[in-house]
């Protein structure tokens, strides 16, 4: 893949590292100058061959085409905060999760570039583009508040904006990571 520009620096060219996923991570080092202080990180999905639909690699692997839906269907009917559908999925699946968080890492253990965070709403995005669920940016709140904005989720059809669940006022830790201790 080629070089992309930063769409917060016209003059500032980044070239791609290659995820596990097939996908690709553009890193702006740039300290300012987007809407979050310090680096800016965007993903561009792998392209697949002609006539071959649905997820590839590690989220074909876990099933996430059907998991991640089925973990946003304990929230029927709201938006949620992404925070929500990581949790979900990983008291639904947690042996699958604990792989992932092995094979990514989680900001919550240790820094990462590429988190399990940031691959499972990658695939939530492509989703989201297929017409499985529905993606909405909205405000960032408890653990996750380090963003300004963050990713919220639904099944189709979207509910109203009003009907939404922050991890805030879920009022939950993060009690579900395979090595976090308490």
């Amino acid at each position: 893949m080629d070089a992309q520009v930063c769409p917060f620096h016209s003059d500032e060219f980044v070239r791609p590292a290659r995820m596990g996923d097939g996908s690709w991570l553009f890193v702006c080092e740039v300290g300012r100058g987007h809407p979050q202080p310090g680096p800016h990180r965007w993903l561009v999905a792998a392209p697949q061959a002609a006539g071959q639909p649905g997820l590839g690699g590690l989220a074909e692997e876990f099933g996430l085409d059907v998991e991640l839906p089925a973990a946003l269907a304990e929230h029927r009917g709201r938006w949620v905060e992404y925070g929500l559908v990581e949790r979900a999925y990983a008291r639904r699946r947690p042996e699958d999760f604990a792989r992932l968080v092995t094979h990514y890492g989680h900001r919550e253990l240790a820094p990462s570039q590429y988190t399990v965070s940031a691959f499972l709403a990658h695939t939530l995005g492509r989703l989201a583009k297929g017409g499985s669920v529905a993606l909405r940016f909205g405000p960032a709140t408890g653990r996750w508040s380090y963003n300004s904005t963050i990713s919220w989720w639904t099944l189709l059809p979207s509910p109203d904006w009003t009907e939404r669940l922050s991890w805030a006022d879920a009022d939950l830790e993060i009690d579900y990571l395979p090595t976090h201790q308490r």
